[in-house]
């Protein structure tokens, strides 16, 4: 675990320190000590988001195929590339490479009504119960604090998920469990700080003071079972199957949760595969199990899952789409926080460039909005083709990098980083990867049930992400199938709302179980259509152009 004989590591900012464990990376050496930083591809080097400035005794780090020649002679460099030698060694976090609380994502909407308030928990005669639903994610943990005597929302929270410096997908973490012999017991204790986290500002978020006696968590299979304290392993290889798809009730005290010992958590049941507890959530506050119209479901996040039903029938899939609209797989994408670009025009005459900033200061990076809105600019400005291809134009912002063509978003003079903010042909290439599998998991649920398109009366848009997007940008690029934009409803988070329908009410966890037994798992990895749909979704909008194009006004075409 390190010896401070050895050396020592003093992080920053905070101040807190790490005794030196000789060859480990400095990255390694922030994840033991629970230092966040930044690390979507799980330490791999592949991302470049894990940035830091070091003083002392260090070797490697500075890599020229990331970091560009002016970050390098700043004295940038990666924290899972930089191994510390000896002595002491101060390392500072740069701002992108901090995770932030993101309050854009406590916020959902409920369609279904609640009905009568029927707590899961029996309130006693005095004190004040409370409750907690948590939306247990892959990237954000987002809270609600409930006073159990009435049903009201006390407070709500958000933080990033810990685990993310393990990997910002899924699979990611599967493999740090398997190539680290403490690697479970390692990211179970990382969500469990995350989740003290998100309790901890609940609590002083609110008013009323009380003892946490009801606990609800809705999260994907992953997240769920770590929590639980089972190896996620299994799901990495076909059949892909979870160890459990029910999870027993425990107390706080069992799963090591330290600020609600006495409360019975319940965690929701998946569905199967890596279609978790979350997407059942997101069900049972849409209210589409309960509906005779035929409706999709999307939760856009690092795992996108899908579902196609109504009250007679529901099948769902997970589509795997990876990071790219959470800001990770993009060199110069970042999480919704302020800073994000969350918008972007581009004048398709000048090629002037213009964008919007959370927060309204200078910008540090794009955020998943922002990303896609690029892309359906670029798109609609003939900077790229079809096929995903930048296509320079006299005139238009482009330069050459050493990860070759690039467009540039925000030159050093407008943003925070004193560097060009680059949107690059690889980021460009990840986003249409992540926006093919999103749609192609749609088009495999509607053919594997035999629907037309026109069979879906509504199209239901979970996540964070959703808060901010663009549907006439997302269906630009062939993000979702060709749907008229009346269609479409935008819910926030679902997940975490119906973690609180749940505890407000006995019967809607009822509902929950037993919608989630009623819904089938469509594993895509043995469906021997999906890889065609998925190769003609990599194009803009898809290959069958004129059809997706259609659902657009001749306004969002220019």
């Amino acid at each position: 675990m390190g010896d401070p004989r050895e050396g020592i590591l003093r992080f920053f900012p905070g101040n807190a320190s790490a005794p030196l464990s000789p060859g480990d990376t400095i990255l390694a050496h922030a994840i033991r000590a629970g230092i966040p930083i930044l690390s979507p591809c799980g330490g791999e080097g592949r991302c470049g988001k894990c940035r830091i400035s070091v003083s002392g005794n260090v070797r490697g780090g500075d890599d020229p195929g990331v970091l560009s020649p002016e970050e390098r002679r700043a004295g940038t460099r990666l924290a899972c590339r930089c191994t510390p030698l000896g002595g002491e060694v101060g390392i500072t976090v740069l701002p992108e490479s901090r995770p932030a609380r993101l309050s854009a994502y406590i916020e959902g909407k409920e369609t279904a009504e609640d009905g009568p308030y029927l707590p899961l928990h029996v309130v006693p005669g005095k004190g004040n119960p409370l409750g907690v639903a948590l939306d247990a994610g892959t990237s954000t943990l987002a809270g609600a604090l409930i006073d159990l005597r009435n049903g009201s929302v006390l407070a709500r929270a958000a933080a990033d998920n810990p685990q993310m410096a393990c990997g910002e997908d899924l699979i990611s973490r599967i493999v740090f469990v398997e190539e680290n012999p403490d690697g479970l017991a390692l990211l179970r204790r990382l969500l469990l700080q995350g989740i003290g986290q998100v309790i901890s500002d609940l609590l002083r978020s609110s008013s009323l003071t009380g003892e946490i006696v009801e606990f609800v968590a809705a999260g994907n299979t992953v997240v769920s079972h770590i929590l639980y304290g089972l190896s996620p392993a299994p799901m990495r290889r076909p059949p892909h199957r979870p160890t459990l798809r029910e999870y027993p009730a425990k107390t706080g005290k069992d799963l090591g949760i330290a600020s609600a010992p006495s409360a019975r958590l319940r965690i929701f049941p998946s569905i199967g595969g890596f279609v978790g507890g979350d997407i059942v959530s997101g069900i049972l506050a849409s209210g589409m199990h309960r509906e005779d119209a035929v409706s999709l479901f999307y939760d856009v996040g690092t795992n996108g899952e899908v579902a196609l039903g109504n009250r007679e029938f529901r099948i769902a899939c997970s589509s795997s789409a990876g990071p790219a609209f959470e800001g990770g797989e993009v060199a110069c994408g970042m999480r919704a926080y302020p800073g994000a670009i969350d918008s972007v025009r581009i004048d398709p005459s000048s090629f002037e460039v213009s964008w919007t900033v959370i927060g309204g200061d200078k910008p540090s990076g794009v955020c998943g909005s922002g990303i896609l809105d690029l892309c359906a600019e670029l798109f609609r400005a003939g900077l790229i083709d079809r096929a995903g291809r930048f296509v320079p134009r006299a005139g238009a912002p482009f330069r050459d990098t050493d990860r070759g063509k690039a467009f540039i978003v925000a030159r050093a003079g407008q943003n925070a980083t004193d560097a060009d903010i680059l949107f690059t042909a690889s980021d460009l290439k990840s986003v249409i990867r992540t926006k093919a599998a999103l749609c192609a998991a749609a088009e495999a649920l509607l053919e594997a049930v035999g629907f037309s398109r026109e069979k879906v009366e509504r199209v239901y848009i979970a996540g964070g992400f959703g808060n901010f997007l663009d549907l006439r940008s997302a269906l630009t690029l062939g993000v979702f199938p060709p749907f008229p934009l009346e269609k479409f409803v935008l819910l926030g988070n679902a997940s975490l709302a119906g973690a609180i329908g749940a505890i407000r009410n006995r019967k809607r966890w009822e509902e929950a179980c037993a919608l989630c037994a009623s819904t089938d798992h469509h594993d895509l990895s043995s469906d021997l259509g999906f890889m065609e749909l998925y190769q003609r979704a990599l194009f803009i909008p898809h290959t069958d152009a004129e059809r997706y194009s259609a659902s657009l006004s001749p306004e969002a075409t220019r």
